[in-house]
């Protein structure tokens, strides 16, 4: 399809173009097929990269190709190398970089107030909420081996530490989510009590089924990847006529989603995501234009399992956006070298269960 359209199209805008980051992506391929043929390229987002900062070559080479160079000599100028070859390269100096694309004429930001349309203060606010060890503990085995096998010196056949990896991130995570869900269940209860309506951020179907049947009295709905169009629009009707006081999304879904800001300032993270960027994107389904009331974005953090290492990673990835979107913003500290983010939370993990890593596969 996208050979078939790419001769016939002299103008294109990507809306959205941070999904254009993955360079092995379907939609990378038919994206740049699509861009090849045509005279005008534009790329548009609030949050043009959601990770590090390697991921604006990748964007680059689609809107502006060679403007940045080679991928190697991008790298060589702008970034720390990366270890694990997975296009996790960080920017140095981010604000520098901001300023070089500014003046190349390849970056061009619009803040609201720049073209007249403010919106009410947006507040983000940490709080930490306990989680139930139980939920942590029962894992512990199985984390521990993961861990171990991830940390390993010793060379592992093929895959194997990246299977241990995607493995270990899903099962810390969804422990940590499931331990804090009587404690955010009644955290947005609270604020549902209290005359808000909330849009609740999670990641994980046994967090979502959790919090539905601790709410299920104030009628939660859902609108996830599992939900067909028809029933995410149903969900959403129900939200914003009023029949429901809590929205539940996933934090990767709601693309395009519009109207809920008519209803609700309240937004709150139940679950992190990696990426700073998709939480830019949650909080702006409720903090745009029709917004009337000041914002509240509430993370929740527990002190135990996947949420101290994410967080932590977090504020180093918003440095990589922020110093390049905004090179006025006060610098953000950036608290590591390594960007092996499942490495980190192995180590952090075996340390907080007095573990030593293993030496053999």
């Amino acid at each position: 399809m996208a050979e078939t359209l790419a001769g016939y199209i002299r103008y294109i805008v990507f809306d959205e173009t941070q999904e254009l980051r993955r360079r092995q992506s379907d939609k990378y391929a038919a994206a740049k097929i699509l861009a090849s043929k045509t005279d005008y390229r534009l790329g548009l987002s609030g949050t043009p990269i959601y990770n590090y900062g390697a991921e604006f070559w990748n964007i680059l080479d689609i809107l502006s190709p060679g403007s940045l160079g080679s991928r190697e000599e991008f790298v060589r100028e702008w970034c720390t190398p990366s270890r694990d070859n997975r296009e996790t390269e960080k920017l140095i100096d981010p604000k520098a970089f901001g300023a070089w694309i500014r003046r190349e004429g390849l970056m061009l930001r619009r803040t609201k107030k720049d073209v007249g349309r403010e919106l009410p203060p947006l507040s983000r606010i940490v709080e930490s909420v306990p989680s139930d060890l139980e939920a942590l503990d029962r894992i512990k085995g199985s984390a521990v081996e993961l861990a171990k096998t991830i940390l390993s010196l010793n060379p592992l056949a093929r895959g194997e530490k990246f299977r241990a990896a995607e493995e270990f991130n899903m099962l810390m995570r969804q422990a940590t989510g499931i331990s804090k869900c009587p404690y955010v269940a009644q955290f947005v209860r609270l604020l549902v009590e209290n005359g808000e309506s909330v849009v609740l951020y999670g990641w994980h179907r046994e967090v979502y089924g959790l919090w539905m049947e601790q709410l299920s009295d104030l009628n939660p709905v859902l609108y996830t990847g599992s939900e067909s169009p028809k029933e995410k629009e149903k969900s959403k009707e129900a939200f914003v006529s009023g029949e429901a006081k809590i929205l539940i999304i996933s934090l990767r879904a709601g693309a395009g989603l519009d109207g809920l800001q008519h209803v609700t300032s309240t937004v709150v993270f139940g679950e992190l995501d990696w990426s700073p960027g998709v939480h830019e994107q949650c909080i702006g389904r409720v903090f745009r234009d029709g917004q009337e009331s000041p914002v509240m974005a509430y993370f929740l953090l527990a002190d135990e399992g996947s949420d101290p290492v994410v967080a932590d990673v977090l504020g180093i990835k918003k440095g990589q956006i922020e110093g390049v979107r905004d090179p006025a913003a006060d610098p953000i500290e950036d608290l590591a070298t390594d960007p092996g983010r499942i490495k980190r939370l192995a180590e952090e993990y075996l340390k907080t269960h007095g573990e030593k890593a293993s030496m053999t596969a």
